[in-house]
């Protein structure tokens, strides 16, 4: 079949194993993009450990800096991460103690360094982004690039409403 023609409908869902999916009172597809985050985030983890020696907040951390290589302070990681400054701080500390990561003064502002990827963060970076990858393509697998598509534009839309009650509260 085409990928155009493949999607959700081709292969059945096997209810019995999405126990807790949809309960009466909870029935919101955002509970169940929450319950899609916690499973990936528990293998993403577990991937992490199998593989290397960071923390998931620690590959966030890391993939941010290697994306951008001019370096970012940790309230912008934290920004571009979607993830509280006080775990991004954490997690720089570690990664600079591990020689993955360094600080620089920030003209800017001196109370805010400007964190940068080292050469072995670098190196560390690219086998784990291998599996990431393929992580998400496998996630992924039974979507035409036309649902992918979709399913970003309504992640997206999602994103926006969020981000309007952050800036409320």
């Amino acid at each position: 079949m085409s990928e155009a023609g493949r999607g959700a409908t081709e292969s059945p869902v096997d209810e019995d194993r999405l126990d807790g999916w949809k309960l009466e009172g909870l029935d919101f597809p955002s509970f169940r993009i929450s319950l899609l985050a916690k499973v990936m985030d528990r293998l993403t983890n577990r991937t992490l450990a199998e593989n290397s020696e960071i923390s998931i907040t620690e590959w966030r951390v890391l993939t941010r800096l290697t994306l951008l290589p001019e370096g970012l302070t940790v309230r912008q990681i934290a920004m571009r991460a979607w993830v509280d400054r006080a775990e991004v701080s954490r997690a720089a500390s570690s990664l600079e103690a591990r020689g993955l990561i360094s600080r620089r003064e920030n003209p800017a502002d001196r109370r805010s360094p400007i964190l940068t990827v080292t050469p072995a963060g670098k190196k560390l970076y690219k086998p784990i982004m291998k599996l990431r990858t393929a992580f998400h393509a496998r996630i992924m697998q039974n979507l035409s690039g036309q649902e992918i598509e979709h399913l970003d534009e309504l992640l997206t839309k999602l994103a926006h409403n969020l981000l309007e009650m952050t800036d409320e509260s």
